[in-house]
């Protein structure tokens, strides 16, 4: 798979597959009447906010990098000989970016990425590979951030005792955490771009899950630059706070004042809610605070398409998509 990470970065566990192409009103029409997510995919666009990535990249690197570094620690306390397993493709840029602050350290901490889902679980086909490769180190899977966990669940369904972790973690959920805060991951802005090109990932056949390249998209990358860009930077210190307690409950109360009750239409967190934007088909926005810095992109973007935006300094989470 000609994927643009650079070499040695991460080793891709997916096969090469072509989807069923739906739009995003054909993906909502289907979802409603039962489809699974899945086995389709809408052709991916030009990155929408890639001005803001340019933008807010050099402004958010050394946080971004004092996550990394924070979690690599964590990591590194726990497992003399860890293999890195992020779950793709929100989690491969974290992991990469975790594999390169280990080896800074100079540990080498193998790095494969594989695709799970959140109603058929984890590629298991492509989980025992990893496995027989490395029978004597210890699993920790990575993912970008964390939204209302559905993502840990079918982990937790796939592998028991899985651990996981992650940048971002204001669900409280994962094994180890770069912050519990709701902040933005710069390659949430972006899809395939930051990706290695690679596609979202959907199903090609009984348990076999894929991926393509989204080709026409290549002048638009920004994988290498990413990578350099936060590896080369000066760590910022973070913050400690306390993992939040099942912060879903009051999310889930101040989405049902707007009619939406069912929880997977309420996708909270900065990184699920670009996703949202980017991909399916939003009824409203909510936010913890107007005109933040890690929001800003999401609040123009939601009033430029004339979708409603509601603020709450009660929200657990910076921000909040429903959909509809």
């Amino acid at each position: 798979m000609n994927h643009t990470f650079p070499p040695g970065d991460v080793v891709f566990h997916l096969d090469a597959g072509a989807p069923q192409l739906v739009s995003v009103a054909e993906k909502e029409r289907l979802l409603r009447e039962g489809a699974s997510y899945a086995t389709m995919l809408t052709p991916e666009a030009e990155p929408v906010w890639q001005d803001a990535f340019d933008a807010l990249l050099p402004q958010m690197a050394s946080r971004t990098a004092g996550l990394v570094e924070q979690v690599t620690g964590q990591i590194a306390a726990h497992h003399a000989r860890p293999v890195l397993i992020s779950l793709a493709r929100g989690g491969t840029p974290a992991g990469a970016l975790i594999r390169r602050a280990a080896a800074r350290r100079g540990q080498d901490w193998p790095h494969h990425s594989l695709s799970i889902m959140r109603a058929e679980g984890l590629d298991l086909v492509a989980y025992r590979e990893v496995l027989a490769q490395h029978p004597d180190r210890d699993v920790v899977f990575v993912d970008g951030w964390t939204g209302k966990g559905s993502i840990r669940g079918a982990l937790d369904r796939s592998v028991s005792g899985a651990r996981l972790a992650v940048l971002s973690d204001p669900a409280g959920i994962s094994t180890y955490a770069g912050t519990y805060q709701d902040v933005l991951i710069p390659h949430a802005l972006l899809n395939a771009t930051v990706c290695g090109l690679l596609s979202r990932t959907f199903l090609s056949g009984p348990g076999r899950h894929a991926a393509q390249i989204e080709q026409t998209l290549w002048l638009h990358d920004r994988t290498q630059m990413y990578l350099d860009a936060v590896s080369q930077a000066a760590p910022q210190p973070i913050t400690p706070v306390p993992r939040p307690d099942a912060p879903f409950a009051a999310t889930y109360a101040l989405a049902a004042q707007y009619g939406v009750t069912d929880p997977h239409r309420i996708k909270p967190s900065v990184g699920e809610a670009c996703r949202v934007l980017l991909r399916r088909a939003p009824r409203a926005l909510l936010l913890r605070e107007a005109g933040h810095l890690d929001t800003n992109h999401l609040e123009q973007h939601a009033r430029n398409r004339r979708l409603p935006v509601h603020v709450h300094a009660d929200l657990p989470y910076q921000a909040c998509a429903l959909i509809q």
